[in-house]
């Protein structure tokens, strides 16, 4: 029945009637949540034929099949869109939900099935009260509850209740709790909201749905962002940060190798410093620099040894045993997060009470073991503690090479104020790590380092609500870390003019011995302090959301180690410039301010939402670089599927060791006296100290496109994305020549038994020597598709299958040059020095990973069997010159070559070697990887893992040798225990 209104008094007096009836009829009716007549329920409606509809029509469709009633304005529905309504057999529920879109009408169900609808009031809040306990009906305390659309959220009390005030309840419930399986929940289809009641369930394999691979997430820290929770991370047996990368597209699973360092390398088919500085490492909101990381063994070439220096993160260093979940963003990045050009990776830490989680993993060359516990402590919170230690030997068959690892954890949840919407998180870490190798007994050259780095960080952390600025959010942090360098090389080529000398100058000096030992040794202790607060605000008008989030930011960097000393025999390096000592507590510290806000606005409709990002970013660099950071997206969605779109700009300050590399040594010899006996011995030496000045440096660019889809119909889910990254100004390396002035000596007088009397002849030669300066020259252009494919579960086994593939193109450019010396005889006065452009280089790679997931919940038995398909990887020069274009000659003039010019004979002494540039391309391989885990009822679980099983070794031919595409099976246990 449909009911017109001509006389006013009707209209008020139906319109009180309606606002007076409780939302309690539609969850009736619709969603079951209180009984109704069984077969008005389950009733079905048929529809005819395809057709197009407006709402009125769709309540007569109804009416005439069933016997419910509607009352409504008749001019209600006038700018709802009509919807397409296919052929067949539809649930009147079903329909219900088509017509009725929830967020916007009052409905209530009279007791005669007539449903009476009415506008919705949005100026009023609504409260949600909740409570969260276990299987067994147990309260559980300290559940995070977030409503993320909002930013808002709140944690349970000892009794498992919460309390939000929320603009509406069109909004989900992210409820999530240590130990437990994450639960949503759907506040529109809610009856009741002052009395929600939600069971958690322990997140054990018996649970009917487990995730095990990453999965592709909306975030509102970022575009493209991938999380991997606990259940992922105890399926691939990851021990550090860095093997849960093997997850993401485009990577694959690699063995785990602790004597190596390892770096991030997100969208890129080339592995670069660069790219890996700029991903930033988040660990509970606090991010982890390297900015102040000086322990270079060569100013000159960055040359770090077993230590990260002007690179991104060493993974190696952040273990996992108190992890709950890892967000890895390889897009855009929301604007809280700075200091950055390749995404982040985002490292949450657990919080909450546990039993005691005793894992142990061991590998042919890797062990690990670890033991975490959450204690509940009544009144003064929650305190979650880890302790882990690994060890690790370069092969089973040789112990030279070694890594060991000591890391402790506290994070401690306190309740600042009793009646006070405040959480606050004091974290503490501490660790530890010995990496380097040992002098074997049998190795005749002694060539022993050890790299030592203990490192502390504190982070204090929370939220809390104010009536003016909303919810106010803070995190300040602080890290220092002891860094000690030691290397020890014995030298048995000798003897060398011994060369000490730390200022420019010609110096008579004496003889090495025939074999003498040379040491290095770097102390550093990089300082961080970081400090953020955000203020987030929530508005709602109609269909429209809007979040308003505006924060400060603030970091210093700095190191105030004593520096590198060099000592033992400081020998003549070949005409290489080196180290020889530098004292880093002199170097200025790096100072970063920032600001930044952020507007979502998101829309609900009744088969469609939008939302739009727009953020932008200030960052006042190194205290003279003012820079913009715009960062934007929009998605919109209607029914299953999802168009989106996205663009931002951000930038990485240089490190401290790239700004002040400290002086470089450039040592040669001008006379050389070598006798028989010792005492007669002279060597005239000459030092030239070059102090670079690389105020110059600017940071480094990186601008992101990126467009996709998702579509998720009943059968399956497919998310697809195009992107496009630029990164300009990388600081790279380019050559410099140096024209130094050598001047002749002769001996005057060679008495026996002392030294020889030298003096100059007078004549000067100018010599010319290379340096390496630090520039901006690094360009990378990446072009990459990233999908992932994740057919329906088979319900009659259980058994599901992901596909996740990755194509990228990377064009690398370094807009410098390098300089070489020509070909030429040993005393030959036309020896002269090549300049020579940098080639471009084109790298693809394109690589997919199928993973079967064989899940038995009755026997607590998980399996995953993943085919790594490397389709394609090849690397080429584009527009490579075996010639150069100039040249410097003996005397340090610089003569330019005209083109056609290049390849004449008079330059062959300049032409490059045939392989200097040369086309790789590796045909198709797989690898085959096997993960199984079983659990038993306690939650005790062992798995074993065989990464490229079966192993067939497949190679191929390049330059006249067999290579070899894969690396041999390696297999791996763990063991984890649940003490309660």
């Amino acid at each position: 029945m449909k009911i017109n209104f001509t006389q006013e008094w009707l209209k008020k007096l139906t319109q009180n009637f309606i606002m007076r009836t409780a939302f309690l009829l539609f969850c009736s009716t619709v969603f079951s949540f209180t009984p109704i007549d069984v077969v008005s329920q389950n009733a079905e409606i048929k529809i005819i034929q395809d057709k197009t509809v407006t709402v009125d029509q769709i309540f007569d469709i109804i009416q005439a099949q069933t016997d419910y009633t509607f009352i409504y304005r008749s001019d209600m529905f006038k700018d709802v869109s009509p919807m397409h309504l296919k052929e067949g057999i539809i649930k009147a529920k079903t329909l219900l939900i088509k017509a009725l879109p929830k967020r916007f009408y009052n409905i209530e169900l009279l007791k005669n099935n007539t449903i009476v609808i009415g506008k919705r009031d949005f100026s009023k809040k609504i409260e949600v009260r909740g409570k969260i306990v276990d299987i067994n009906n147990q309260p559980l305390s300290d559940v995070n509850v977030i409503v993320r659309d909002l930013n808002l959220g709140t944690f349970t009390n000892k009794n498992g209740t919460f309390l939000m005030t929320l603009p509406h309840q069109n909004f989900k419930l992210n409820v999530s709790l240590l130990g437990y399986k994450t639960e949503e929940v759907d506040l529109s289809s809610e009856s009741d909201l002052s009395t929600i009641r939600i069971t958690l369930k322990e997140d054990l394999l018996g649970l009917d749905e487990i995730v095990v691979t990453a999965k592709k997430t909306v975030s509102r820290e970022g575009t493209s962002t991938y999380k991997i929770g606990s259940q992922a991370m105890k399926q691939v047996q990851a021990m550090n940060l860095g093997d849960v990368l093997s997850l993401i597209p485009g990577n694959k699973m690699e063995q785990t190798n602790l004597t190596a360092t390892k770096q991030a390398n997100l969208r890129s088919a080339v592995s670069s410093d660069v790219n890996s500085f700029g991903t930033a490492i988040i660990l509970d909101g606090a991010a982890i620099s390297t900015d102040a990381n000086m322990q270079t063994k060569n100013s000159s070439t960055l040359d770090g040894g077993k230590s990260v220096v002007g690179g991104g993160v060493d993974l190696r260093s952040i273990t996992l045993a108190n992890v709950e979940s890892v967000e890895i963003i390889t897009g855009i990045a929301s604007p809280k997060y700075g200091n950055l050009s390749s995404g982040g990776i985002l490292v949450k830490s657990k919080v909450g009470k546990s039993p005691y989680i005793v894992s142990a993993n061991v590998s042919s060359t890797n062990y690990q073991g670890s033991v975490a516990k959450g204690y509940e402590l009544n009144k003064l919170g929650v305190l979650n503690t880890d302790l882990s230690y690994a060890y690790s030997s370069g092969a089973p068959t040789e112990r030279k090479l070694f890594y060991q690892s000591f890391n402790l954890g506290l994070r401690w949840k306190l309740p600042v104020f009793k009646d006070v919407k405040w959480n606050h998180f004091t974290s503490l870490r501490i660790g530890h790590s010995d990496d380097g190798n040992n002098h074997e007994p049998e190795e005749v050259f002694k060539n022993e380092a050890d790299v030592k780095s203990t490192s502390y960080q504190a982070t204090l952390s929370g939220d809390f609500h104010s009536s003016l600025l909303g919810k106010i959010s803070y995190n300040f942090s602080g890290s220092v870390v002891n860094q000690h360098s030691f290397y020890d090389t014995y030298v048995i080529n000798g003897p060398f003019p011994i060369i000490e000398s730390i200022e420019s100058g010609t110096y008579a000096t004496t003889y090495s011995p025939n074999a003498f030992n040379q040491t290095r040794d770097i102390k550093g202790k990089p300082i961080n302090l970081n400090g953020r607060i955000e203020a987030s605000q929530n508005a709602s008008f109609k269909s429209l959301d809007f979040n308003f989030e505006t924060g400060l930011q603030y970091s210093f960097d700095d190191n105030t180690g004593s520096g590198r000393v060099a000592t033992g025999n400081i020998v003549h390096t070949q005409d290489i410039a080196g180290s020889r000592s530098a004292t880093f507590e002199k170097i200025p510290a790096s100072k970063t301010f920032s600001a930044y806000h952020q507007t979502i606005i998101k829309r609900s409709g009744e088969a469609s939402n939008q939302q739009l990002n727009l953020g932008l970013r200030y960052d006042n660099m190194l205290e003279r670089y003012n820079l913009l950071s715009p960062r934007m997206s929009f998605s919109s969605k209607h029914n299953n599927f999802t168009a989106r779109g996205a663009w931002g700009v951000s930038y990485k300050a240089p490190a401290m060791v790239q700004l002040y590399p400290g002086r470089s040594y450039i040592d040669y010899i001008n006379f050389q006296y070598y006798a028989e006996n010792p005492d007669e011995r002279l060597a005239i030496v000459t030092t030239y100290v070059y102090q670079p000045t690389n105020e110059h440096l600017k940071p480094n660019y990186s601008d992101l496109k990126e467009v996709g889809f998702d579509w998720s119909p009943s059968f399956m889910n497919f998310n697809f994305t195009y992107f496009k990254k630029d990164m300009r100004r990388g600081i790279t390396t380019t050559d410099e020549l140096l024209l130094l002035p050598k001047a002749v000596y002769e001996v005057v007088d060679a008495p026996i038994g002392v030294q020889p009397t030298v003096a100059p002849t007078g004549e000067v030669n100018n010599i010319p020597r290379t340096v390496s300066v630090m520039n901006n020259n690094y360009y990378v252009a990446t072009n990459g598709v990233e999908a992932t494919i994740s057919p329906k579960k088979i319900k009659a086994t259980n058994t599901q299958f992901n596909f996740r593939y990755s194509y990228l193109e990377s064009v690398v450019t370094n807009t410098g040059f390098d300089i070489d010396k020509s070909s030429y005889v040993v005393g030959d006065n036309s020896v002269r020095y090549g300049v020579y452009e940098n080639s471009l280089t084109k790298a693809i790679r394109s690589f997919g990973t199928l993973t079967l997931i064989q899940h038995i919940p009755s026997l607590r038995f998980v399996l995953t069997l993943s085919a790594e398909l490397n389709f394609k990887e090849s690397s080429q020069f584009i527009g490579a010159s075996l010639y150069p274009f100039a040249y410097y000659d003996i005397d340090g003039t610089y003569i330019e070559i005209p083109e056609e010019n290049r390849m004449n004979p008079e330059f062959d002494d300049l032409k490059r070697d045939e392989n200097s540039f040369t086309t790789t391309a590796t045909p198709f391989y797989s690898n085959f990887n096997l993960q199984i885990r079983k659990e038993t009822k306690q939650g005790h679980s062992f798995s074993f893992y065989a990464n490229n099983a079966p192993w067939n070794n497949p190679t191929y031919e390049f330059l006249g040798s067999r290579r070899t595409l894969n690396n041999k099976i390696s297999v791996g246990f763990n063991l984890t225990l649940l003490i309660k």
